[in-house]
């Protein structure tokens, strides 16, 4: 650490040797929960005196004491509509990119890549394409928030638009990594329409502009600065925050990922997720230690006041469902489908979700009605009457 030449002379040698190996270890990886420590953490209460459970939030909800709730979603919700996640071993989108013969799979959506071999994206993004995809129970569950007037926000990584397919306001949502219903030209800055983007793509055509560069969706690209409706909004939503829900992301990706830490802190905070993510490591320094560097402080050393201020960080970034310490963090391990129908049915509101369920079907299955195959006795009589 950059503290530890200028602590030689206020600390011991051995102290400083041992704190630093210690906060080194500090990672974004939390060690597994002891089976005490999971009984321990069922019985908590969260901050606002509501027990620390998926059941516990249920009734504040019903009891309206949370009505500003944020919603950050990630690939894995749009997994059961067909659409691949990006990092599941085996058959994340990041696994099957072989055939694009790629540098990285991330190359994928690098901006530069994009602007020397745009085809590789462009059948790629024929595949993604939205309107042959349908809203899960999940962007189902995210509307229903909206319906029953405590959705404050969603907040959202996926370039699907299936929010707006389950009938989610556009007001509601941010974008974060941008969507394939605006495109513009790379040079001009011109705007086109996605339809005219569409039909060039479904051709299996590279989208150019009138100028000659290239046309490509708002989709942010590595590369690429966020939309800055997401950092204005993200701004003035967190402050008022009193629950965040986790769906469907491994947290990897930041800017996005840092939003989990920008609640308050008496917010309770839930992880819908089939792994853990986003969670903290507690700093693994000796409580002798942290009340001699306490003590330096307060005597002003500067660098033991830097080193406090290192631990504090490190202990208040990061979901802490795994951690002793834990006092507003909630993981629920499963589909992001399942665990959302659980929820529902402990706030009673599962016809409700059942109702927009069906909803969002008949309007995807007039949008996209069944192929009938053709019966070939009657193709060769019509060949007959026209011979």
């Amino acid at each position: 650490l950059i503290f530890e030449k200028s602590l030689r002379g206020s600390m011991a040698d051995k102290a400083i040797d041992e704190l630093t190996e210690n906060l080194a270890k500090v990672t974004v990886e939390a060690p597994s929960a002891s089976k005490e420590q999971k009984e321990a953490a069922g019985s908590k209460k969260a901050p606002n005196g509501y027990d620390l459970s998926l059941k516990g939030v249920a009734s504040a909800i019903k009891e309206g004491k949370i009505k500003n709730v944020i919603v950050m979603t990630g690939a894995g919700i749009s997994v059961s509509a067909g659409i691949p996640d990006f990092r599941s071993p085996g058959t994340g989108l990041y696994d099957n990119l072989q055939k694009y013969n790629l540098p990285a799979p991330e190359a994928i959506f690098s901006i530069d890549f994009f602007k020397q071999h745009p085809e590789a994206f462009c059948t790629l993004a024929k595949e993604l394409y939205p309107g042959h995809y349908k809203a899960t129970p999940t962007h189902c569950f995210i509307r229903l928030l909206e319906d029953k007037k405590i959705l404050l926000r969603n907040f959202t990584q996926n370039i699907d638009t299936l929010e707006f397919e389950a009938g989610i306001s556009r007001d509601f949502v941010v974008q974060a990594h941008g969507g394939f219903d605006t495109a513009h030209c790379l040079g001009c800055k011109k705007s086109h329409s996605p339809e005219s983007v569409k039909e060039v793509l479904f051709k299996d055509k590279v989208p150019r502009c009138d100028c000659g560069a290239l046309i490509k969706p708002d989709i942010v690209f590595f590369g690429e600065g966020l939309p800055e409706r997401f950092h204005t909004l993200s701004s003035k939503d967190f402050p008022q925050c009193d629950l965040l829900l986790i769906l469907g992301t491994s947290l990897q990706v930041h800017p996005f990922a840092n939003l989990i830490n920008r609640p308050p802190k008496e917010c309770v905070r839930v992880l819908f997720n089939r792994e853990p993510a986003g969670v903290a490591d507690e700093p693994q320094v000796d409580k002798t230690m942290i009340k001699r560097i306490e003590e330096a402080a307060r005597q002003g050393d500067m660098q033991a006041h830097a080193i406090l201020v290192q631990l504090r960080m490190a202990s208040s970034r990061g979901l802490r469902f795994n951690l002793q310490d834990n006092k507003r963090d909630i993981f629920h391990k499963g589909d992001c489908d399942d665990g959302v129908r659980e929820f529902a049915k402990l706030l009673g509101w599962e016809k409700d979700l059942d109702k927009i369920i069906e909803e969002v079907d008949t309007r995807f299955q007039k949008k996209n009605p069944p192929k009938q195959e053709s019966d070939p006795s009657d193709s060769k009589s019509i060949n007959k009457e026209r011979s």
